[in-house]
């Protein structure tokens, strides 16, 4: 039987400059991503991502600019065969695109410590350090909202 793919939200939040906040991964340095997380079981994708935010960069004082409607997948690499991620196969993601409210900003400091730093990079910059497995899906997303 084939494994199913984890559901989950995206946050592309963008600022006035066109850059794109990116978060470093707590748990390996120098890895930088997107804020996300997955779906709980009746959550809608648009509240999963705002408790994401919170959870991620301390704050949902966000309004949502954009959704991309299509579910964008990737599968995990062959490392993630163990572990808590081992039940699926990968992720399908919704991706939104976002805007702090004004005034507001992240506050790492009140996140529950998922990233280590944050920092708003270029879409191609920040393609560019993108893991090589979550890569195309990157692509589809930011293509998606005409950022590359």
């Amino acid at each position: 039987m084939e494994k199913p793919f984890r559901p989950c939200v995206v946050a592309v939040i963008q600022n006035e400059k066109g850059q794109i906040l990116a978060g470093e991964r707590a748990d390996q340095s120098g890895s930088w991503q997107l804020p996300q997380g997955g779906i709980d079981p009746g959550e809608s994708p648009l509240i999963a991502v705002m408790r994401e935010l919170h959870e991620e960069i301390g704050t949902n004082a966000l309004d949502v600019v954009g959704t991309h409607g299509e579910w964008i997948r990737y599968n995990f690499p062959p490392e993630f065969a163990t572990g808590r991620m081992a039940q699926w196969a990968g992720q399908e993601q919704q991706w939104f695109l976002l805007k702090f409210k004004p005034g507001e900003s992240a506050k790492l400091e009140l996140s529950e410590g998922e990233f280590r730093a944050l920092k708003w990079l270029s879409p191609k910059d920040l393609l560019e350090g993108t893991v090589y497995w979550k890569k195309e899906a990157y692509l589809l997303g930011l293509t998606a909202f005409g950022l590359l």
